[in-house]
């Protein structure tokens, strides 16, 4: 069955050959990116083991790009490295920025959009003295393939990026203990100086989904 939805998955993708590669097909996060026909066999896979759907896939990836491109449009907004991740419209915002003021007006522009839903930052001030981009894109690479390599984490799932040696993790998985075993994973890689994770398991998803449909209820 999972072979079946994993094909669908490729087929859907040929066929809305239309879109941009950046949009549908978005490499592992972090300044430098793999070939496009790696990273379309890890989004296919997660396509097949994404509670979201294939729509909502499709509408975060082009939720991505935009606000990415919103920020890179901006004028004297100088980027040092960032990258953007959207799931059911709740944005996050990664990497370094260069001068104060520059994190407000990231903020800004993500909010400015409309079809976001939440927005959590995880910014660092620029650093000469902290680890390079080449250091951290190996970091990167080796955290992500230890997530994949691992059978108790469904590894395809977790947006890895890496900023000055510090590990971000970003996505969905099936229970808090997958969650739990992904951060672990990534604080026992070898160079990584610390680990923020913002995975949220399904169970999770359903509790926050119940708790609202509860609150607005009872308004």
């Amino acid at each position: 069955m999972r072979k079946l939805l994993i094909c669908l998955a490729l087929t859907a993708l040929t066929c809305m050959s239309g879109c941009s590669a950046s949009v549908l097909l978005p490499p592992l996060p972090g300044p430098m990116m793999i070939p496009s026909s790696i990273s379309s066999v890890y989004t296919a896979y997660s396509i097949s083991t994404d509670e979201r759907g294939f729509q909502t896939i499709v509408e975060d990836e082009m939720l991505e790009t935009s606000i990415q491109s919103d920020i890179l449009n901006e004028k004297g907004l100088n980027i040092m490295d960032l990258s953007t991740y959207a799931y059911n419209g709740h944005v996050y915002v990664v990497g370094e920025y260069d001068e104060k003021e520059d994190f407000q007006r990231i903020r800004k522009i993500v909010k400015s959009n409309k079809k976001v839903n939440s927005l959590t930052t995880y910014l660092f001030a620029e650093d000469e003295s902290a680890c390079g981009k080449t250091d951290d894109y190996l970091i990167q690479t080796s955290v992500k393939s230890a997530l994949l390599n691992d059978n108790s984490v469904w590894g395809a799932n977790i947006a890895v990026k890496s900023v000055q040696c510090n590990v971000v993790l970003m996505g969905r998985v099936a229970s808090v203990n997958e969650a739990i075993t992904a951060k672990q994973i990534a604080a026992n890689t070898s160079g990584v100086k610390g680990v923020k994770s913002f995975i949220r398991s399904t169970r999770q998803n359903k509790y926050l989904r119940q708790h609202k449909k509860i609150a607005a209820a009872m308004r």
